[in-house]
């Protein structure tokens, strides 16, 4: 009797617990053990396919968040170029009231980091009263006004769609773990059924050996699990470094323990060292 490993994912348990439901049908002795079995198997598809399908809109999301910053970023950049000119050149009165640390610190953040520079940007032309800084800011407040106004709301709208996903995933990996925990104790109740019998006990059992002849999801819902740990402080820790929004919700092997945060606020069970290395 195999089990598949620990790290696997919806798919191959699911899988596994169709065949593992045909296996204990197929003695009378074992029978009854297969409904409650595919009442699990059915629940932990039901939330694969429901994160799933979370997956599209936080994309979506976060793509509205990758655009707000670039209109951000360009208005704050054309806002510098202008302060150049009015100052007739690199480093005068002008610039400095706006940029007193250069421009560097006001465009590197990414994601809702962005918004802070930004709006003390703003709060810098409304204290300043020299000319110069004045005439600037009928042009170019508005844009840059307008350009924030539509980073807060995609950075709001992904943290929603941010949330959902990691949640599903969460309550996903809550049935991952049941559905792995009734394998083991069908695994001690065919023993105890046929003691010994191990031809009987492992037939029982689908061998859980991929059949290379056909595509794999395993690895690539692995890497889907990696980006949702890694989306769990993707907006907070990624974007507060300063990384791009690519770079803030890529999984790197340092980020699998972000798993555990993820999880912990649900409340399902943390994963042991070999999920969260896989995920």
């Amino acid at each position: 009797m195999r089990r598949y490993r620990n790290s696997a994912g919806s798919p191959i348990r699911t899988d596994y617990g169709i065949g593992l439901q045909a296996g204990l049908r197929a003695f009378p002795e074992t029978s009854a053990l297969a409904d409650p079995l595919e009442v699990l198997n059915d629940e932990l598809e039901v939330a694969y396919l429901a994160r799933q399908a979370l997956r599209k809109p936080m994309v979506h999301a976060r793509m509205g968040v990758r655009f707000g910053n670039y209109h951000v970023d360009q208005a704050i950049r054309m806002t510098h170029s202008a302060a150049h000119i009015a100052d007739g050149g690199r480093r005068g009165p002008v610039t400095i009231a706006l940029f007193p640390d250069g421009l560097t610190p006001v465009v590197v953040r990414r994601g809702s980091a962005q918004i802070k520079p930004c709006e003390e940007l703003l709060g810098r032309f409304s204290k300043s009263k020299l000319p110069g800084v004045v005439q600037l800011a009928a042009t170019w407040m508005p844009r840059i006004q307008t350009a924030l106004t539509s980073l807060k709301a995609s950075s709001t709208s992904y943290e929603g769609a941010r949330k959902a996903y990691v949640d599903a995933y969460a309550e996903e990996f809550a049935q991952r773990a049941e559905h792995a925990r009734q394998v083991d104790r069908l695994m001690g109740l065919v023993r105890a059924e046929f003691p010994r019998d191990k031809a009987k006990q492992d037939v029982i059992f689908p061998d859980p050996t991929r059949d290379k002849s056909v595509p794999a999801e395993e690895d690539e819902d692995e890497e889907d699990e990696a980006a949702a740990a890694a989306l769990a402080e993707a907006m907070s820790s990624g974007e507060e470094g300063g990384r791009s929004d690519a770079e803030a919700v890529t999984p790197t092997a340092s980020e699998g323990p972000l798993v555990k945060t993820a999880l912990a606020t649900s409340g399902a069970p943390a994963p042991d060292a070999r999920e969260v290395d896989a995920a």
